[in-house]
């Protein structure tokens, strides 16, 4: 009796720490459907290149380029506008220098209306603020190394193909943010090309309650995009720096990619 009753306790105690152990990985599996509700929830940072490239001859092709195509207008130097062109920088999200240290932006000739009206809107409710822009025409080329920084990932869809290109192929959108009086950007609660599910309106109100942004990271955006958007912009749900002249169905029907 003494030992079949030690095998007992024995099998007894082996099946409560197999139950404790089932247990335990399903809360840890449970825990991770819940903090991360969505594939795109997952952190995620591109791999940077071993060895960083600058795009010298295409940027310059690109800048020649844009500066003969009467349907592109430069607005580097235009008043309310202060320019950090991420992509002509090695700090983006590619790791590549794709415009070759050149910050110098563009936009189609149908849109400008619209960014003056934005700019318009910002002197007369802002005054000292400025709009930062991040990235505006972009040639195919930067288009294809954007797109191949992300396949593979969950993030694929986020990046416009590099040949059916996205509204920035057509020199229709902005990237953007807001400097107050003093220069400094406002806090977005994101960097700009941040793949986070927060980085964009879609994703505010979750982060919002578990804390991930605050109300003022919130408040600010909601500030840039009632600005935007009351000039004539479409924004992006996803991101919270970008902002279409038109809707992409409209774009694609009555304008031409870029041919480079």
């Amino acid at each position: 009796m003494k030992s079949v009753f030690s095998v007992s306790s024995c099998c007894s105690r082996t099946c409560s720490a197999r139950t404790s152990i089932a247990f335990l990985l399903i809360a840890v599996l449970w825990g991770a459907a819940f903090c991360f509700a969505y594939e795109t929830d997952i952190p995620f940072e591109p791999k940077k290149p071993e060895k960083p490239l600058r795009f010298c001859t295409a940027a310059k092709q690109w800048v020649e380029y844009a500066s003969k195509d009467t349907n592109l207008v430069e607005i580097t130097n235009m008043k309310g506008l202060r320019m950090d062109l991420r992509y002509g920088t090695f700090n983006n999200v590619t790791g590549h220098d794709m415009y070759c240290g050149i910050q110098r932006a563009f936009v189609h000739r149908d849109a400008l209306p619209k960014l003056k009206r934005s700019l318009s809107l910002i002197a007369k409710e802002l005054p000292g603020y400025t709009l930062v822009i991040f990235d505006a025409a972009r040639p195919m080329y930067a288009q294809s190394v954007l797109k191949q920084a992300v396949v593979g990932t969950p993030y694929t869809n986020y990046v416009s193909s590099g040949k059916t290109g996205g509204l920035h192929n057509y020199g229709l959108a902005l990237d953007l943010s807001l400097a107050d009086s003093t220069g400094a950007l406002l806090d977005m609660g994101t960097d700009f090309d941040s793949f986070e599910r927060c980085a964009g309106e879609v994703g505010e109100a979750d982060a919002l309650n578990s804390g991930r942004l605050t109300q003022q990271q919130v408040d600010n955006r909601k500030l840039l995009r009632s600005i935007m958007k009351r000039a004539g912009w479409v924004s992006l749900s996803s991101e919270w720096w970008h902002f279409n002249a038109y809707t992409r169905a409209y774009t694609k029907e009555h304008y031409p990619l870029f041919p480079m």
